[in-house]
């Protein structure tokens, strides 16, 4: 089975539309990192991410204190404007077979792609929910529309063929 190692963004995003249980129903298991767990401050998305842990659902490979000044030594190796929390999710992705990044952030892909790691965004969970029947496409083309009402950043193109597709 795939791993996807997921960054925040696409947490919060399926969080904010809604989607959050359905993606969690894909024939994937999702890890993450704990500086990721971190970014995610906000008491009701604490919450659920918390149950999603306890449940053993979401697996968090924690880093210990020890290993900050590896990571940071990883993160300065990374270059680019890569927070620490992004250059742990690749280190965490490079250290596991058949895994894939979820993220929606263009410099964390283009390193983690630099480095031969599987890369995809959103619209690629969208697909996935479609194509596995955990959403129709004609909510699939709903949510789809909500989020970029919420997130400007997504290509737009790309967004535009789905829609048509799923309508």
């Amino acid at each position: 089975m795939e791993i996807v190692i997921n960054d925040t963004n696409i947490f919060l995003d399926l969080y904010d539309i809604g989607l959050l249980d359905d993606f969690f129903q894909l024939p994937i298991r999702v890890h993450t990192v704990d500086f990721v767990i971190n970014e995610i401050t906000h008491p009701d998305q604490q919450k659920v991410i918390q149950q999603l842990i306890s449940k053993g659902i979401l697996f968090v490979k924690d880093y210990p204190a020890t290993s900050i000044p590896n990571l940071y030594q990883f993160n300065i190796e990374c270059g680019g404007n890569l927070t620490l929390t992004d250059s742990t999710v690749i280190y965490y992705a490079q250290t596991l077979d058949n895994c894939r990044i979820l993220t929606g952030d263009r410099q964390l892909r283009n390193r983690a792609e630099e480095r031969g790691i599987i890369v995809s965004g959103i619209l690629y969970v969208f697909d996935q929910l479609v194509e596995h029947n955990l959403i129709p496409p004609y909510e699939a083309s709903q949510k789809l529309e909500a989020l970029f009402k919420i997130n400007t950043r997504l290509p737009k193109r790309e967004i535009e063929i789905r829609l048509e597709k799923w309508k």
